[in-house]
């Protein structure tokens, strides 16, 4: 079986050809954040493979986004710029735990924890958004253990 190991991988870039996929800056700037809303979500690699994708969150100064889970992804949140906090809810009628994220700062939020990320500063908070799937899925709940109300994927 060893053996076959080095010709597989000769062959399988024959068979399912593969290509480096930019996103440049620039397509991910807000066409006009004051008409998009306090959160702007911006898809920067979606579609791509099949165990993971990325986007990028806008949190406008002094807004929050909706409380939300991510249904079965897993999610990797990565402190870009600004100063923000992620509030979660990590189970049935527990406390919501707040956590200060700076940018460099990386945080995990496993699949269906309720989430919310808030900015109380004068600038923009910027996130990384790294789900365990080809296109992010959320659901947008009324509130902390809410119905839900809008469910994206």
């Amino acid at each position: 079986m060893s053996s076959l190991l080095p010709l597989i991988s000769e062959i399988l870039p024959m068979i399912m050809p593969a290509s480096a996929n930019i996103t440049r800056a620039k397509q991910l700037e807000p066409t006009h954040p004051t008409v998009e809303g306090p959160v702007i979500e911006r898809p920067a690699v979606v579609g791509k493979c099949d165990n993971m994708c990325v986007t990028v969150l806008t949190t406008r100064p002094h807004s929050k986004s909706t409380v939300r889970h991510n249904s079965e992804q897993d999610t990797i949140i990565y402190a870009v710029s600004g100063n923000g906090v992620l509030i979660v809810n990590e189970a049935v009628n527990s406390e919501l735990k707040h956590h200060d994220l700076a940018p460099g700062d990386f945080a995990f939020v496993p699949a269906w924890i309720e989430h919310q990320v808030k900015n109380d500063t004068d600038e923009d908070v910027q996130w990384l958004m790294i789900q365990s799937g080809s296109t992010p899925i959320r659901a947008d709940l009324t509130e902390w253990g809410g119905d839900v109300i809008q469910s994206k994927n």
